[in-house]
């Protein structure tokens, strides 16, 4: 004869909830392992610099089809009036259609040229047009230690690159002036190009 089980009316079950208890501490433990083991890398160096205005801005003038000045990238009330006498180091880049002639690609350095304080006109650094750049930057370095630079100098140093030139050719000159022993170095941005209109 077989047993019947008798039914208990209103009983709930086996109730299974969600345990949370567990999860949130794996969860910070997972949390400060990560936070303990985590090492960023170091950061980029800063360059100290200033920006100065562009050396060559579209000159004035009555013709309507000749451009007007491009605004200044600081308020002129902000410039420094001994930046007018720094020795500026310029450095035309390779543009479209001079890569098959220079035999090089466009975005490296063409020419590099000087103007010390008193000159009122660039002079191209002898035969830095036709040698690598690695040797260029060694004539370069040895020029403007002779125009004023030297352990601790306080000669102001401006940096003219053309827009197209890759900005690693433009960190070469900053590393060269600073070996020349420059300790102000101020860089110029390109001049814009204003359109002008037909």
């Amino acid at each position: 004869m077989g047993h019947k089980r008798a039914k208990i009316e209103g009983s709930p079950g086996v109730q299974l909830s969600l345990i949370i208890t567990p999860m949130l501490d794996m969860s910070f433990q997972i949390l400060a392992f990560f936070i303990m083991t985590y090492h960023p890398s170091a950061l980029e160096g800063h360059i100290p610099g200033s920006l100065t205005p562009p050396e060559n801005p579209a000159i004035k003038g009555k013709d309507p089809t000749v451009p007007t000045d491009p605004p200044l990238s600081v308020d002129e009330k902000d410039l420094m009036p001994e930046l007018d006498g720094a020795i500026t180091v310029q450095v035309k880049s390779v543009v479209k259609g001079q890569e098959d002639a220079m035999k090089k690609r466009v975005g490296d350095p063409a020419q590099i040229f000087l103007r010390g304080s008193i000159d009122t006109a660039p002079e191209l650094l002898e035969r830095s047009d036709v040698v690598e750049f690695p040797k260029a930057l060694e004539m370069l370095e040895a020029r403007l230690k002779q125009m004023g630079g030297g352990k601790g100098s306080k000669t102001n140093l401006k940096i003219a690159a053309d827009g197209g030139l890759r900005y690693q050719y433009v960190l070469q000159v900053y590393d060269a002036a600073k070996r020349a022993g420059y300790e102000k170095i101020h860089f110029v941005p390109p001049a814009i190009k204003a359109k002008i209109k037909q």
